[in-house]
């Protein structure tokens, strides 16, 4: 009698793994806040004080990395000897939407608020010196080594999967591949099993910023009251938008709704810059690139170890180690996307047009919000402290001509956003969950939906009981010193490849031997 053999399509134990450690630490903040909240102090303590020098260094060792690969031989890699999948503008506009997504709008219209009141190099508050700092360190912080982070973290996996033909995006492969060591295994699986927590806890923060933000502006255009009902109708939507998205795949789901996003914070861009106060805008934008650009070496090392304000560690650490939570999703996603795409290509498209990106972004929103303040029309700063964050971007948008067009340009925006950022994450974590994918590099549709769902039912108790989501914010942190040596191995043994690969051969023969197929 023949033996019927079923083939695993799944990785069962790590999805129950995964989210049976999502439920307990959703538990232990949903019914201990008080505990959970002296946790995630001293673990954002001991992240961005006791490792916060070593997170600056790794980071902007990164920026080195990328400076290396972008003007040597090895630039000329191309991974998969065939035309990109995607154009340039989509290209980006679907890494820019998935790494940053929401999140971006928020602290674009309000981080300079934070810098007045705390600001580095001891500065004093409110200072003149303080509100021109404010904006820069804004662009620097979400800038060119953030992208660096997730784009010279992400060339490995690439690699891995176009050039050394290993067919599997997880990330537990990959290192078991570079290591070639049985005792890897163990620490491969603990990889795969606590990638899909890190991942669904960032994104509790991520809904938790832009969802609230969301409703403030509905309640605004269209005078519904901001209850708990229109946050949880908005989750709602968002779900039903990105889950569609996710069924259709990344070229008719994702691409487009990338794009569209692109296109509503170009509009959203374009009418603060040419309805609200032009002048001012261009020049604190340009002076604030100038700041960047001058003092890029000192934001980028700085530790403030004399005055000990603790400004770097608060502040610069924090995000470099939060970037860095999301490294895993973003390393499959890019992975998925760059087929065609040269070495130096992901590198100026990551780091170059996102910081492009972000510097317009950031200058233009957080210029006129700053204005606001400064005219005392809108007191941000104030109403931040107050926790009213969500309301005063409202507030901000209302002071322009037809505040409703904007405001629904705005709404539109930060909804797209979120979709992509969430759909990317679902494609991340069912790539990862399951054993294989087909010739496309696409998990199943089925695996992709379950984590669609599964992505918004953890952030909507939250939603709901009001838990503290900042207490999550702090203590995922702690995720950023394994992915930063595991990140760091995988680095280094992309270097022994390319070594192996293309060591012996001259910038023209790469080139040669990676000619796009007609």
């Amino acid at each position: 009698m023949k033996e019927i053999i079923i083939e695993k399509k799944y990785d069962i134990p790590i999805i129950i793994a995964s989210l049976a450690l999502v439920v307990l630490a959703s538990g232990f903040f949903m019914f201990f806040p008080e505990a959970s909240v002296e946790v995630a102090n001293k673990i954002f303590k001991m992240v961005t004080v006791s490792f916060g020098t070593p997170i600056l260094l790794y980071a902007f060792g990164l920026i080195i990395i990328a400076l290396f690969l972008s003007f040597s031989k090895y630039g000329n890699i191309r991974f998969g000897n065939e035309k990109p999948d995607y154009s340039t503008f989509n290209y980006i506009s679907m890494m820019a939407c998935a790494g940053v997504g929401s999140g971006t709008i928020y602290w674009a219209f309000l981080e300079w608020s934070y810098y007045i009141k705390t600001p580095p190099f001891r500065l004093i508050a409110q200072s003149q010196e303080a509100f021109e700092w404010s904006v820069t360190y804004s662009m620097f912080h979400w800038g060119i080594t953030a992208w660096a982070i997730y784009c010279i973290t992400a060339l490995p996996v690439l690699y891995s999967y176009h050039i050394k033909k290993n067919r599997s995006l997880r990330l537990s492969d990959i290192t078991l591949t570079i290591l070639k060591s049985k005792a890897a295994k163990p620490i491969g699986r603990l990889i795969d099993c606590l990638y899909p927590f890190a991942c669904i806890a960032g994104l509790i923060i991520v809904i938790a910023l832009g969802v609230p933000v969301i409703s403030a502006a509905v309640s605004l255009v269209f005078g519904i009251a901001d209850s708990l009902f229109l946050k949880l109708a908005i989750v709602f939507i968002v779900t039903i938008i990105y889950t569609i998205s996710s069924f259709f795949g990344i070229e008719k789901g994702m691409q487009k709704i990338s794009s569209s996003g692109t296109y509503f914070i170009i509009a959203l861009m374009l009418y603060i810059l040419f309805m609200g106060p032009t002048q001012f805008i261009i020049e604190n934008t340009s002076n604030s690139i100038a700041l960047m650009a001058q003092n890029y070496l000192k934001m980028s090392l700085y530790t403030d170890s004399i005055g000990g304000k603790g400004f770097p560690q608060s502040w610069t650490a924090y995000f470099w180690a939060y970037w860095m939570i999301f490294i895993p999703m973003m390393c499959v996603f890019v992975a998925r996307v760059s087929k065609g795409r040269t070495v130096r290509e992901v590198i100026f498209s990551m780091i170059g047009g996102g910081t492009a990106g972000i510097a317009t972004l950031f200058g233009i929103i957080g210029s006129f919000t700053m204005k606001t303040e400064l005219d005392g029309k809108v007191l941000v700063s104030k109403m931040v402290s107050d926790g009213k964050a969500s309301n005063a971007i409202s507030e901000v948008l209302s002071t322009l001509p037809f505040p409703s067009i904007i405001m629904i340009i705005f709404i539109v925006a930060t909804f797209l956003l979120l979709a992509t950022t969430l759909d990317s994450s679902a494609f991340s974590i069912a790539c990862n969950t399951q054993l294989k994918l087909d010739k496309d590099g696409n998990p199943s549709k089925g695996i992709k939906i379950f984590w669609c769902l599964a992505l918004v039912t953890i952030p909507i108790v939250f939603i709901i009981i009001g838990a503290p989501v900042s207490a999550m914010q702090s203590c995922i942190l702690i995720f950023a010193l394994p992915i930063m040596l595991l990140t760091g191995t995988l680095i280094m043994g992309m270097f022994k490849w390319m070594k192996e690969d293309y060591g012996t051969l001259t910038s023209q023969e790469i080139i040669k031997m990676h000619e796009i197929k007609k």
